[in-house]
């Protein structure tokens, strides 16, 4: 930790004695990440110039703590297989579990997830949430750090430390072709693969990136709809091409409801004729009700009391806002309390209880109809960090609350993914930027 203060304040002030300097230097990153495949929706990602720095240290504690909560979700996952008593507690539709229950072919139930945590450097971080289901980020992270390690500030700093990023697209592909092996018994495939989801969506730049590099892999790749498959002979087909394996990006509840227009594609997955990555399994954990189970011992005595004290020291207190003393807890201590959907992603629907008089959260409370498909969870306060940023073409510091993503591949820490921003709730909605994550160690 002792370096990692250290090297935040040699950035800073070297940016803050030459500012002239350091913005040309901000200028030609921005030309840089415009020029990558870092765009939303068309548009380059917004980004911070000041990076955030781990050391080893905090790649130790990353790679414990992932593979100890991995391990305790994927017994959860298991359990919801093999116990139709635990399996009644998510309350899920009837198409949802079955498609759950369906065996995707291979062992790992989530092969590629992203923990979300609140991380202050020390042992005393806190999840946000899980995405295991439709995982992204991995072009918005590489091409950014990329552009910032390229930098002139970051030559300075080279002099004195190494400094890398976690490559997330080779590795992650490497996992992908592992799925594919296990369920096929081929030791070195090279399938057909379909990147899908539905089209229009805003992630189209990633799997552009993957296609491209998984047809160098001697893959043939296509990125498509998920109507446009469909399934004769035994056999899943996109036009005339036959898919061997799927990486799937579509989130498990919009398949769910949108089942009629996508038959064949469920058709082949259940009749085990088609490979996809990742499995309607994911879904046990991606689901934020997860949070509200796993702080439930009554629900989880399968896990043992190691594995009970790391979710209390580090799941907060989840429960769902149609039990009624959840419900009065929030009303009576706003401060102390967020409402979050059950089942949404990027931030929607989420009521921070402090952003709110007490009369706008009450109202709030009373316009949640189905208060069973929402959650009341403690509210944690996001770390902060002193960055830099320009204003006028100056430089100038400034805090920004933070939200660190972990990228994991089968179980295992690969990568990170950072968030920042000035309100409550960080995410794109809120206009958070993302923050450049490299690995630094001393010469």
């Amino acid at each position: 930790m002792k370096h990692i203060l250290l090297i935040y304040q040699e950035f800073s002030k070297e940016v803050l004695e030459h500012p002239n300097q350091y913005f040309e230097d901000f200028t030609l990153v921005e030309q840089a990440v415009a020029n990558s495949t870092a765009l939303y929706k068309g548009k380059p990602i917004d980004f911070h110039y000041q990076p955030m720095f781990f050391d080893q240290a905090d790649i130790h504690r990353f790679k414990q703590l992932v593979t100890t909560f991995s391990s305790i979700l994927k017994k959860v996952i298991d359990e919801y297989v093999r116990n139709p008593v635990f399996r009644s507690c998510f309350e899920f539709p009837s198409l949802m579990e079955e498609l759950i229950l369906i065996d995707p072919g291979y062992a790992m139930p989530f092969p590629i997830a992203r923990f979300d945590l609140f991380y202050s450097y020390d042992d005393d971080f806190v999840f946000c949430e899980l995405n295991s289901d439709g995982t992204s980020g991995m072009n918005e992270s590489n091409p950014i750090e990329k552009a910032v390690l390229s930098s002139q500030i970051l030559k300075v700093l080279l002099k004195k430390y190494r400094i890398s990023y976690f490559e997330l697209f080779l590795t992650w592909i490497e996992e992908l072709l592992g799925c594919y092996a296990e369920f096929s018994g081929t030791p070195h495939p090279k399938p057909n693969i379909a990147i899908m989801d539905w089209e229009g969506v805003a992630t189209i730049e990633e799997f552009k990136v993957f296609q491209q590099m998984l047809m160098q892999k001697g893959c043939r790749t296509i990125i498509c709809d998920l109507r446009e498959l469909g399934y004769k002979q035994k056999k899943l087909y996109h036009k005339d091409i036959p898919i061997d394996l799927i990486y799937r990006r579509s989130l498990t509840f919009e398949m769910c409801e949108r089942a009629d227009d996508i038959r064949d594609l469920l058709n082949a997955y259940a009749d085990g004729n088609v490979c996809m990555v990742g499995p309607f399994r994911s879904h046990v954990i991606h689901n934020k009700r997860i949070f509200s189970i796993l702080r439930d011992k009554t629900k989880t005595s399968f896990l043992n009391d190691e594995e009970q004290k790391f979710i209390e020291q580090h799941i907060p207190y989840t429960k769902e806002l149609s039990d009624p003393s959840a419900e009065q807890q929030a009303r009576t201590s706003k401060d102390s309390y967020i409402l979050k959907p059950m089942d949404r992603y990027a931030a929607k629907g989420v009521f921070v209880g402090v952003d709110h008089s007490q009369e706008e959260w009450e109202r709030t409370i009373d316009s949640i109809t189905e208060k069973d498909s929402y959650l009341v969870q403690q509210f944690i306060e996001p770390p902060t960090i002193p960055c830099i940023t320009f204003k006028n073409e100056k430089p100038f510091m400034e805090d920004y609350k933070y939200i660190t993503g972990l990228f994991v591949y089968n179980g295992r820490f690969n990568g990170l993914y950072t968030r920042a921003g000035t309100s409550n709730v960080i995410a794109s909605v809120t206009g958070c930027r993302i923050m450049p994550n490299l690995y630094v160690r001393e010469m």
